[in-house]
């Protein structure tokens, strides 16, 4: 009997593990970047609501266009323009504030839920109708990271180097926006834009998140490594960054227990960025005892 092929040595031989390799890294960074700004602008809730909103962008596409998979550029596109649609309306809600005879959390609520029974109901209607593929729910539940095309992998490296280059360029500005919105906006700043501009970052990483990790575990990756790295660094900045590494490693950690253990990769992701969580604040209880 053949002795099973270690991880390494798979990853050396296997371009599909590869691309799972760059592509996990890609988005454990795009995720954890922003990880931050969603821990400080207390949006976690949103981010799970876009999780679950694009599998209804994903039951649209799949609906519309025959014979697609969930992998096909067009409904990507159709699910990233659902989501955006859904981002645009709850961005507006949330801008109004006590203006709106509906609440905040409210509307994310009743739009993501009823965005993820539309997906759902689509996405059997396909199955019965017509016979044709429909995707695992499984896969787009809990992700999918060793079924990466090479196209994911451009995706993912598009998306990263934008969440990079914008937190880059905007730090003061999201930062002053992400403090105090009021002051920002007294200030002179752009808060509309910044606040619409973060909405579509959330967005785009999100759906690609989805993809890899699952809608279920993606907006848990928008919030712990934020946690982490604002729980050991004094500085936005620095904690950013530190974030950031702890999204890759996390990553990478979770395929190479999904490997190990033939698992999906987002179970162990999670788990991960959750243990190294609990170590942190141990950590300071330790510190300050």
């Amino acid at each position: 009997m053949a002795e099973p092929v270690s991880y390494w040595q798979a990853l050396q031989d296997t371009p599909l593990l590869q691309r799972a390799v760059g592509a996990g890294a890609l988005v454990g960074l795009a995720c954890a970047c922003l990880s931050p700004f969603v821990v400080l602008r207390r949006m976690a809730f949103v981010g799970d609501g876009m999780a679950h909103a694009a599998f209804g962008g994903l039951g649209l596409g799949l609906f519309l266009i025959a014979g697609s998979r969930s992998d096909d550029a067009s409904i990507q596109a159709i699910t990233i323009g659902f989501c955006l649609v859904l981002a645009i309306a709850v961005g507006r809600v949330s801008r109004r504030g006590g203006q709106s005879r509906i609440s905040e959390d409210s509307a994310i609520g009743i739009a993501f839920s009823v965005a993820m029974a539309l997906g759902a109901m689509l996405i059997t209607l396909r199955q019965r109708g017509e016979g044709q593929y429909a995707p695992s729910w499984e896969g787009y539940l809990f992700g999918s990271l060793l079924t990466i095309g090479a196209g994911q992998v451009w995706l993912t490296l598009a998306l990263a180097a934008a969440v990079v280059v914008v937190l880059f360029v905007l730090h003061k500005e999201l930062m002053y926006y992400t403090y105090d919105e009021n002051l920002a906006e007294v200030s002179g700043l752009p808060v509309s834009f910044l606040h619409y501009l973060f909405l579509l970052l959330l967005v785009l990483t999100v759906v690609v998140a989805a993809r890899i990790v699952g809608i279920v575990l993606a907006s848990a990756s928008l919030v712990l490594p934020g946690l982490i790295g604002l729980a050991v660094c004094k500085r936005l900045g620095e904690a950013v960054v530190f974030a950031g590494v702890v999204g890759v490693l996390s990553y990478e950690i979770g395929l190479y227990g999904s490997y190990v253990w033939n698992v999906p990769p987002g179970s162990v992701v999670i788990l991960a960025q959750f243990a190294a969580f609990v170590a942190v604040l141990a950590l300071r209880r330790l510190g300050k005892a």
